[in-house]
């Protein structure tokens, strides 16, 4: 006896194939929203900054609008303003293991650069004798206290000797340092007099993970963390000073309630209250 493969059962498999599809399809538009989304949200922030609108966190609003300028200077930035962070690329930047920046990016950085002249001295304690009538809002008047360009590497070793990923990525952030610091912004100094800018490596101590694994790609890159110093004057200085010192001033003690005794004028009943003579 000879069975023939249904034709039922093919319809079916090809209604599963077309569902498992659609399903993937509708899942990728989703992820597409939700990425357009954050990208106007994302504009719509640095807008209101710039706008002159409040913006609570003085740390996120320096980042946002020093950010958008390194994307208006041709920078492929990931901007993270919660932690204060810029990140810089290190494929777009460099060759593979390689600390030499190509020329394309030398002169994208030199733009940013001219971008930071215009826009640091709004936070930069040394410039504030000099600083432009049209920095943004300011209202904690907060100053940067540290600009650390940090070099970060993927977790795969480095084959040339004693030479590391320690540092590969410290000449990596070297490099990208001597662009950005080149001329004028090379004087920024906080209000302790130091120098603003800094290089740091982390190495692979600090890899970009997706789904629990190392996303290499990501983890290769240079980041610029901004760290603002802490203004005793601000509001939140003065809100924090207050707190401080209510929480240390001593508090009297509590004297228990006098019970009251019946007055000489006072005539009490038995299973009565007082009554007041007249």
């Amino acid at each position: 006896m000879i069975f023939l493969p249904s034709s039922h059962n093919k319809q079916s498999e090809k209604v599963e194939e077309a569902g498992y599809l659609a399903s993937a399809s509708d899942l990728m538009i989703g992820l597409l929203f939700v990425f357009i989304i954050m990208v106007v949200m994302l504009s719509q922030r640095v807008d209101s900054i710039q706008r002159g609108e409040s913006v609570n966190d003085p740390l996120a609003s320096a980042v946002l609008i020093i950010g958008q300028k390194f994307k208006e200077a041709g920078l492929n930035v990931v901007i993270d303003p919660q932690s204060g962070v810029i990140g810089l690329p290190a494929d777009a930047l460099f060759g593979f293991n390689s600390a030499v920046l190509n020329d394309n990016s030398t002169q994208t950085l030199k733009k940013a650069r001219e971008s930071l002249i215009k826009i640091l001295p709004c936070y930069v304690h040394s410039e504030r004798a000099a600083r432009p009538l049209d920095c943004p809002p300011n209202d904690e008047e907060a100053e940067i206290e540290t600009i650390f360009i940090e070099g970060h590497t993927d977790s795969k070793p480095l084959q040339q000797g004693n030479y590391t990923n320690w540092h590969l990525g410290l000449d990596r952030a070297r490099a990208v340092y001597e662009v950005l610091t080149e001329g004028k912004s090379q004087s920024y100094q906080n209000e302790r007099k130091l120098d603003v800018f800094g290089i740091s490596s982390y190495a692979d101590k600090r890899v970009v993970k997706s789904f629990g694994l190392e996303d290499a790609e990501k983890s290769r890159r240079v980041e610029l963390r901004f760290i603002l110093a802490f203004k005793p004057d601000s509001k939140k200085g003065k809100a924090a000073r207050e707190a401080l010192d209510a929480a240390s001033t001593p508090t009297a003690p509590t004297m228990p309630a006098a019970t009251p005794t019946p007055s000489s004028n006072a005539i009490q009943a038995p299973n009565s209250k007082p009554i007041l003579s007249k």
